[in-house]
């Protein structure tokens, strides 16, 4: 398998309680959409969302690079795909200025839809 990009926003970033499973991959660097998009909490407030639709703020978050099929695969338990969150590639900027198409995993606007607080919109999950 080739090496790909991931740009994670949540709680797959370093310091965060689902980190763990990017262990096997290597951090690239911080990183911000090209594109705009929106992110929010769910009503719980224990991960984020990004919103493809809805096209307001660039989003920041952390690239890494994997050619591992099992923590792909592990992620896409994790993320509830393709139920949850659905996967594509998009555009991020890195802090050297070079764009790079990165693997991000966006809600699945067709279900769970009361799962998303939409009254508090970020573009940093913190």
């Amino acid at each position: 398998m080739k090496e790909i990009y991931i740009f994670v926003y949540g709680t797959l970033k370093a310091g965060y309680q689902n980190h763990h499973f990017l262990t096997d991959a290597e951090f690239v660097s911080d990183a911000i959409t090209f594109d705009k998009y929106q992110m929010y909490p769910s009503i719980t407030q224990q991960f984020p969302f990004l919103i493809k639709s809805e096209k307001y703020q660039q989003i920041k978050g952390e690239v890494f690079k994997t050619n591992s099929k099992e923590l792909l695969k592990n992620l896409d338990y994790l993320e509830g795909y393709p139920d949850l969150y659905l996967k594509e590639f998009i555009k991020v900027s890195l802090e050297d200025g070079n764009v790079v198409d990165a693997l991000v995993y966006f809600k699945n606007e067709e279900n769970n839809l009361d799962a998303v607080d939409y009254s508090n919109p970020m573009n940093e999950w913190m």
